[in-house]
Formats: structure tokens, sequence, C-alpha cells
């Protein structure tokens, strides 16, 4: 159960997680424009409010807003304004890149790193033989110089 506020003006639906403002009064902006709504909740029930504070500081943003009216819109984690940050997250797969992985942990190549050359096949599904030095002759090199600094390991 979710209590909200339709903001009227930009049509944003803010909603109001019920664990953090189960008991909890002060002011809220709206996600979609400047409003700012004073709201007094009591048992996860909106006792007052909302009601339009114009010109004054908000106490928090809400965790989840969206637009119904405009359909789905995607804002990638770390969006400043629009998210809170991520922290402890620093991995690209939060910022929408995805992790380019062309070595096991013990060095060795794998696979299914992209993107692959279009001589592997349909949707780049590698057969059981996998000729690195054919197919990616610069990862070839690459594993060839960590093999000569010691950095490949059996197990």
């Amino acid at each position: 159960m979710c209590d909200i506020i339709w903001c009227k003006d930009c049509d944003t639906v803010n909603y109001l997680d019920p664990y953090y403002f189960w008991n909890w009064e002060g002011k809220i902006k709206c996600a979609g424009c400047e409003n700012v709504y004073y709201i007094y909740m009591i048992q996860g029930h909106m006792y007052k409010g909302p009601d339009k504070k114009p010109g004054e500081k908000p106490d928090i943003l809400p965790v989840y807003a969206d637009k119904p009216n405009n359909g789905y819109e995607e804002i990638l984690p770390g969006t400043s304004g629009k998210t809170r940050p991520y922290n402890c997250l620093p991995r690209e797969i939060y910022l929408g890149k995805a992790d380019m992985v062309k070595f096991s942990i013990r060095g060795r190549p794998v696979r299914g790193w992209r993107p692959q050359p279009p001589s592997t096949g349909v949707a780049g599904s590698c057969g059981f033989t996998w000729d690195i030095q054919k197919l990616s002759p610069e990862v070839w090199e690459e594993y060839q110089e960590k093999i000569k600094k010691g950095e490949v390991s059996e197990w």
C-alpha cells in the first residue's frame, strides 16, 4: 500500500513509501516540478494535506515518481536531480554500460565478451572450438602478453 501526491500542475504522481512516511510530517517536493507540498501522515494515512507551500524549502524528495498519462519514461540511476545517489555501487552496470570482460579471474580468455566477430556465427554462438588466435587476434596478443608476465594460472 502506498499513498500518493498527484501534482496537477505537471501531472506527476509522487509515491510515498509507507515505511518511510508512516508517521511523518514535513514538506516534500514534487519530482516533476518545483511545487512543494506539506503532508502529515499518521499510521500510514494522510491526516493533513497535501497542501501547496509555494516558495518553501522541501524536507525531502519522493523516492519514486512517474507520469502515468505520458507512458513509461526510463531514467537511468545516477541522473542528477532525478534519483538518489547510488553509494557504494560504482560499477558501470548501474550507469547503463555493460562491463567488458575478456579474461577470467585466472587470466584465461573467455568467450562471452563482446562485440563478437561476425565469423562466430548466429548471435555470437561460438562452437566448442574457439579459435581465438584466428577470430580475435587482438585478444590473442593480449593473452600472450599475460602468459609472458605470468598472470595466467591453472587454478
